[in-house]
């Protein structure tokens, strides 16, 4: 968790002028100055601050607004200036490793996806997907964060005593309220700290990027009602937590049919909505035509990599041999037909999320072209660093046809003839997805993880 980082951060790398700018750097290093003179034994922490910071301004953090005002050549030369602060006070460690990490984010295939698309050359953006780490991800270009209850869950694991203060803490705001109230609110304090970190990009973008996905309680998944009270309730709760008369979040909700109504109420109430647990072209094409209709971006998650999984246990099953390689080909198939279709009905105000990135591939595969609606991918650090460590051409391949020989193959898959049929097919309907192996599997995991949450406030 990277809060004093983030706190110190912002105010520098997304300054009101040039001369902001170079006040902010001044009173950066005066301030962490003083802190290491008053706390000697917490230097280490401090320096590890003003070498991040020195990151920052060398990665993809600095082209939302900073590189507008400042020329490359004073960027960098405060970024030096910082390394050089931070091995005066005896950093030397802290300033190598900050060096390395420069070198890194320079050689980035996934920074260069971000650049390519700043300058109208490519059409594809990312966002991070776990509840924590998200420096690394913005350095790299990330512009959002997908949270679900599985990623609390993380988070609980990633730090246990931070989050036993939280309990107490919203147990203490929130005094006689009941564990499912305490449980929401587990998702506000955790959400705001990577809304706070992206509300900057929030506000350079135009409201469009820069957002927190919070997802409703998968536990009334059948529930209109309910979908609508916990989205006005986070909205309320997060304008409170960050201070902010827009909280920078995008509410997700299942694509379900309860939801049909579920997210036209949203959308009166100018929220912003991702539809979740997202497998198939008859989903799709149901919200989006919902959300087409809204005066802000929507998104229609497809969760790949768990649509391939279970396609996957199917070829294998059958005893196909490579049927994991094969049933690679069963999203891409799904994501190319889609795009298509949004693309055919004019829907440029709508994006595919490409989810459970299982490898490079997923990315590949929604790398979207010039002139439409921008492909999304929310993963997290690993795919990445995979991704850089082995990039594809930053091209997009969504108008090819998938290639026969796969396609002979995935059509012996119910999983997969589900997932590609178009919605008056009938071979999916909004009566047995919640059969659906794909949607259960994710399923099961989302509502038992928001139980668990529940049951830590009881």
């Amino acid at each position: 968790m990277d809060q004093f980082l983030v706190k110190k951060r912002n105010p520098v790398l997304f300054p009101k002028s040039a001369e902001d700018f170079r006040q902010q750097l001044d009173a950066l290093k005066s301030d962490l100055k003083a802190l290491i003179a008053d706390h000697p034994t917490g230097k280490d922490f401090y320096l590890d601050t003003s070498a991040g910071i020195a990151v920052d301004l060398c990665s993809w953090l600095s082209k939302w607004v900073l590189d507008s005002m400042v020329t490359p050549e004073e960027i960098k030369a405060a970024s030096d200036d910082l390394l050089a602060f931070t091995e005066h006070f005896g950093g030397k460690v802290a300033a190598d490793k900050a060096r390395a990490e420069i070198q890194d984010i320079a050689r980035s295939a996934v920074c260069k996806m971000c650049d390519m698309t700043k300058a109208g050359e490519a059409n594809t953006v990312w966002g991070h997907d776990y509840a924590s780490g998200l420096t690394y991800s913005l350095r790299r270009g990330a512009r959002w964060v997908t949270s679900n209850p599985c990623k609390i869950q993380a988070f609980k694991k990633d730090f246990p005593e931070h989050y036993q203060d939280l309990i107490s803490e919203i147990k203490r705001e929130n005094a006689g309220a009941d564990a499912s109230v305490l449980a929401a609110q587990m998702f506000t304090k955790v959400c705001a700290i990577s809304a706070r970190a992206l509300y900057p990009i929030f506000e350079a973008t135009d409201k469009q990027y820069g957002f927190v996905c919070m997802q409703v309680d998968p536990r009334e998944v059948k529930n209109t009602e309910a979908m609508i009270a916990q989205a006005d309730f986070w909205h309320e709760a997060m304008k409170k937590e960050l201070g902010v008369e827009e909280p920078n979040v995008v509410f997700k909700l299942p694509a379900v049919e309860p939801a049909f109504r579920a997210a036209q109420v949203l959308l009166e109430k100018n929220y912003k909505v991702c539809m979740t647990l997202n497998f198939t072209i008859t989903q799709h094409a149901a919200f989006a035509k919902i959300l087409s209709k809204g005066s802000k971006p929507g998104y229609l998650v497809l969760m790949a990599g768990q649509l391939d999984d279970q396609i996957a246990k199917e070829l294998e099953a059958k005893g196909v041999e490579d049927a994991k390689l094969i049933a690679r080909h069963g999203s891409e198939a799904v994501i190319r037909k889609s795009y298509k279709m949004l693309s055919d009905k004019g829907y440029k105000n709508l994006s595919i999320m490409t989810a459970a990135v299982r490898g490079p591939w997923h990315i590949q595969n929604s790398f979207a072209p010039v002139g439409g609606a921008p492909g999304l991918i929310t993963t997290v650090p690993g795919k990445i660093r995979e991704f850089d460590a082995d990039p594809a051409p930053i091209a997009s391949i969504m108008e090819q046809p998938v290639e026969e020989k796969y396609l002979e193959t995935l059509r012996t898959s119910e999983v997969f003839n589900k997932a590609l049929s178009d919605p008056e097919d009938g071979l999916l309907t909004w009566e047995n997805i919640y059969e659906y192996p794909p949607f259960v599997a994710f399923f099961n995991q989302f509502t038992a993880a928001y139980q668990e949450i529940e049951d830590d406030f009881r």
